[in-house]
């Protein structure tokens, strides 16, 4: 076994902002009524705004304009160029990712006459540069605006998720910065993991090149796994699977989190499902397009081998898309190839137009909005939409604030957020992508049940129509709550 690259590992330090509320239930009028002035104004101001600059707006989506400034400048740029089909390109690939037809290809560009001609060549759908893609930023809310946090279970209380669908057998894949697989949470009645198996991004086997992993189906041995991660984090100086930041740990226990360390209070919002864990972000929560690329790459060459069916990204990057970006056709792919539903953060970029991050700026993933479910409305660190090219995202909002999930023990939150020894109280979108994909996996249960097989795409997103608490009064999907609010099925 060897460490990985490190030249293929980003690094930023995540910050954090502060916000206020309350608690309530009560609706408000006023509000909506200044929502919808918002959507009315901003949807009759952005169409002027596209047609104008669409000539412009149709560069930047192909070809991304820093690679184009830089190659002008005279430097050379590394850069990803996306195709479909079997095209010969002209330029030596330094790495390649493929999801079926789509190939992704990292190019040394050196002109601006080779972008012309790669951008002109049949089957090239974009060009774009390096990306640091990060966790959407946990936020830290004052705690005596929320004074009662530590006695609720916010999420599954707002979501209705306390019926007798609970995600059984459903298999739920997470690109995080790992877990703390230590956890009582993550095991079973009958003290066996829930996890199937972990991967690291961050090593591979030095004989076979293939990326680390720990398959839990096969050695369930909790105590092995430890020594051997913690071997690998004496030697090269960060663990394989162990989750150093809390991000991951906190949305694994949003999804399934069986609630063994607080008698039931706090449970995920699918307790009966397995999840699949790949870890592809650094402590500090950052990691390169490569390093996302090669997560994906694996969730999709495993998706049938693990039974995977929903995929939950909690982080994303800030750039403008719609949706040709590499990350964002590798999710496509993912959807429309394996059948994998893909829930992705909307972002914590604040309540402004156009601001959803990549990926899920991606036409056939589930971007999720923070809805704040104490003060009933939405938070005020959510990204809105619509796309660059006028799609509505986000598509649904979710419970995203102060949301009390499973702690990783090799982390150390404010004490203030901390619920006993083993979960902590986390805000952002983050939050709220795990909450939507945890209901989408008690959803297939529920069809399962029901109709005797697996549902589709179309299936779930025609019982949202019914089970959603639409938000906008006129019923319809806005760049502000999308769908609305779903709630977990109870029939």
């Amino acid at each position: 076994m060897k460490k990985k690259d490190s030249n293929t590992l980003g690094r930023r330090t995540s910050w954090v902002t502060h916000v206020s509320g309350g608690y309530t239930h009560n609706p408000r009028p006023l509000k909506i009524i200044s929502s919808i002035a918002l959507v009315l104004a901003i949807m009759v101001s952005l169409p002027i705004a596209y047609f104008t600059l669409k000539p412009f707006q149709e560069m930047v989506y192909r070809v991304d304009p820093e690679v184009y400034d830089a190659l002008v400048a005279g430097n050379t740029v590394m850069a990803y160029v996306t195709v479909k089909g079997d095209v010969e390109l002209d330029l030596k690939p330094i790495k390649e990712w493929r999801f079926g037809d789509l190939h992704i290809y990292k190019v040394r560009l050196t002109s601006t006459q080779e972008v012309h001609g790669l951008i002109n060549t049949p089957g090239v759908i974009s060009i774009y540069g390096e990306k640091q893609f990060r966790h959407a930023p946990l936020h830290y809310l004052d705690v005596k605006e929320y004074e009662n946090f530590d006695e609720i279970d916010i999420d599954n209380q707002f979501h209705r998720a306390t019926g007798p669908w609970i995600g059984r057998n459903v298999t739920v894949a997470i690109i995080d910065t790992g877990i703390d697989y230590t956890h009582p949470d993550f095991f079973d009645e009958h003290n066996r993991s829930i996890i199937k198996v972990l991967v690291s991004m961050f090593y591979v086997w030095s004989d076979t090149g293939e990326y680390v992993a720990w398959d839990l189906t096969e050695n369930p041995n909790i105590t092995e796994l430890l020594e051997f991660d913690k071997s690998i984090w004496t030697e090269y100086g960060k663990p394989a699977f162990l989750d150093l930041n809390g991000h991951g740990t906190h949305v694994a226990g949003i999804v399934a989190g069986r609630g063994w360390a607080s008698d039931g209070k706090y449970k995920g919002i699918a307790p009966g499902a397995y999840l699949v864990i790949v870890k592809a972000f650094d402590k500090d929560g950052t990691a390169s397009l490569d390093t996302c690329l090669e997560a994906l790459e694996w969730v999709y060459n495993n998706t049938e081998k693990y039974d995977i069916k929903i995929l939950s990204l909690s982080w994303g990057a800030s750039f403008a898309s719609d949706g040709s970006d590499p990350l964002s056709l590798a999710v496509d792919e993912l959807v429309e190839k394996k059948g994998v539903w893909v829930f992705t953060a909307a972002g914590n970029e604040g309540n402004l137009p156009t601001t959803v991050v990549v990926p899920a700026v991606a036409r056939m993933a589930f971007a999720v909005g923070a809805w704040d479910a104490y003060k009933d409305k939405l938070a005020p660190f959510s990204s809105l939409g619509p796309t660059v090219d006028m799609r509505m995202k986000p598509d649904i909002v979710a419970s995203g604030v102060m949301v009390v999930s499973c702690r990783s023990s090799y982390v150390d939150f404010p004490d203030e957020y901390k619920v006993g020894e083993y979960y902590v109280a986390l805000s952002g979108t983050s939050m709220a992508t795990p909450t939507a994909a945890g209901i989408a996996a008690n959803f297939i249960e529920y069809f399962r049940y029901w109709h005797g097989r697996d549902p589709t795409l179309e299936d779930f997103i025609e019982w949202l129509d019914d089970h959603t608490r639409h938000v906008n009064i006129m019923g319809v999907k806005d760049f502000i709550t999308g769908w609305g609010i779903p709630l977990s099925p109870h029939g």
